[in-house]
């Protein structure tokens, strides 16, 4: 009877311990509870692409519709927002390395990003234009960029765009110097987010640009994480968190902020 007890509390004691690494196996092979155990997400952005992600010409402070989003979001999850600017597609490499755990930068979901990223639901709706010199007249489409030059941001979809129709494409870090580009002649066009473009136009004034083409196509804004099982969790916590922002009116009133409209409904 003896053994048979003591028989019976090692296999108790075995199984307890075996459940015990199985939890243990299961947080470390989980995204969230690694962020939740950290305190804070990590999430990468320009801080160069206003006004999505910008910085307070008067403080300094990192600020933009995105900033805004993302903080919101790692409130919900109950972690710190910890911002890394970095150019756009170093910010996509590192998400796919592990350096950051998402991306907040007005990235737009592709058929050939969802090859590498595994995107939550959309948050926000814009469409890509072509922006011109007011007095050309030579470009009306996106068509007509073939045999020509922009400059947008590396690793960008309106990079892919530009190269797609024919451009060359010259990389620069910021809107500001995309546009610039534009203004001395030095490319003969941009693409870019008409959101962005008319940001642009209200803030410095500028009147010797123009949107020339419009895509007829919408553009989604989600965030990228890194493919695999790993972040099936934090996906579907942030997708929780965008869809309760959503019905707060929470990214409404982020939208309106910023862009003067709503942009997160189609």
């Amino acid at each position: 009877m003896k053994k048979r007890l003591i028989a019976t509390l090692i296999l108790v004691a075995a199984t307890s311990a075996a459940l015990a690494g199985c939890g243990a196996k299961s947080s470390s092979n989980d995204h969230l509870a690694r962020i939740k155990s950290a305190g804070k997400i990590t999430i990468a952005t320009e801080g160069v692409w206003a006004p999505f992600t910008y910085h307070d010409e008067t403080t300094d402070e990192l600020v933009g519709f995105d900033v805004e989003v993302a903080a919101a979001i790692a409130e919900k999850l109950g972690v710190e927002a910890d911002f890394q600017e970095v150019a756009f597609d170093g910010g996509l490499t590192g998400v796919t390395t592990g350096a950051f755990d998402m991306m907040a930068n007005g990235v737009d979901v592709t058929e050939e990003r969802g090859k590498t990223y595994d995107f939550t639901e959309p948050y926000a709706y814009d469409h890509a234009v072509v922006v011109t010199l007011a007095t050309n007249d030579t470009i009306s489409s996106f068509e007509d960029l073939n045999g020509l030059t922009t400059a947008n941001s590396a690793g960008s979809t309106y990079e892919a765009m530009g190269v797609q129709y024919g451009a060359t494409v010259s990389n620069v870090d910021t809107i500001g110097e995309t546009m610039t580009l534009v203004q001395n002649g030095t490319v003969d066009a941009t693409i870019n987010a008409n959101t962005s473009a008319q940001d642009y136009f209200n803030t410095t004034g500028a009147t010797d640009l123009k949107v020339a083409a419009v895509d007829p196509e919408v553009t989604q804004y989600a965030i990228p994480l890194k493919k695999g099982e790993d972040n099936d969790s934090l996906r579907d916590a942030i997708n929780q968190a965008i869809k309760e922002l959503r019905e707060e009116g929470k990214l409404t009133e982020i939208s309106i902020k910023y862009f003067g409209a709503d942009i997160t409904s189609e």
